[in-house]
């Protein structure tokens, strides 16, 4: 039976458009994601694993719009990071990417992570569907996804978009308090990798030394 034939409507967005979910067998989130992003040209849906904790957060569809007078934009939220960059910081996140980048160094570019290397995909078993373009950038802002205290879904969707634009980034998890992305061409140069460090503090400043290689994830405390 095809994925999409199981979808049921589990909430609506501000503007009322339907957010549908299909269930899956534990384990086996992370093939049905990829399945169903292979599927996102004819079906313009974009699927991220959902957190197996209920509530979730499908069940709190529609989500009331967070009111701030201004929405930040990457390069503001990347900056508030500064005063990390220090040598022992980049020294300490080379490492940590290096490491990373190993143990995801057998994933084709086009492929998601293995299940051994996303937290949240080895538990999951229901996985959202939100109209969306290809990498599902948006969709933290679409949800006004309130994850992270003081940040809005579009400032997240700001940051996510911009990885996507320089490193092919993709959403694949989202959860009440946590963010995965696939990220297909990460930053292979030692200097590389210490911006983006630096970055990733910046956007989660609540665990240092986030993530490498193609999976990044952010949890915020």
């Amino acid at each position: 039976m095809d994925l999409m034939d199981t979808a049921v409507v589990k909430g609506t967005l501000a503007d009322g458009t339907e957010v549908l979910a299909v269930t899956v067998q534990a384990g086996t989130a992370p093939d049905a994601w990829r399945t169903l992003r292979a599927a996102h040209a004819s079906t313009g849906l974009w699927p991220f694993l959902v957190d197996p904790h209920t509530p979730t957060i499908l069940d709190k569809l529609p989500r009331p719009v967070q009111e701030k007078e201004r929405h930040r934009g990457a390069a503001e939220i990347f900056g508030t990071a500064e005063f990390f960059a220090t040598a022992e910081f980049f020294a300490v996140a080379e490492t940590f990417a290096t490491t990373d980048a190993r143990g995801s160094a057998d994933v084709a570019p086009d492929q998601p992570p293995h299940t051994g290397q996303v937290s949240s995909a080895v538990r999951a078993t229901t996985i959202g569907l939100v109209p969306a373009e290809y990498g599902g950038v948006e969709v933290p802002g679409l949800l006004d996804w309130d994850g992270a205290p003081g940040t809005s879904g579009l400032e997240h969707t700001a940051v996510l978009a911009d990885w996507r634009r320089r490193f092919g980034a993709e959403l694949m998890t989202l959860t009440g308090d946590r963010i995965e992305l696939h990220v297909p061409r990460p930053p292979a140069t030692p200097e590389g990798i210490k911006a983006v460090a630096l970055e990733q503090t910046g956007y989660c400043p609540d665990v240092l030394f986030q993530s490498g290689g193609t999976l990044w994830s952010f949890q915020w405390e």
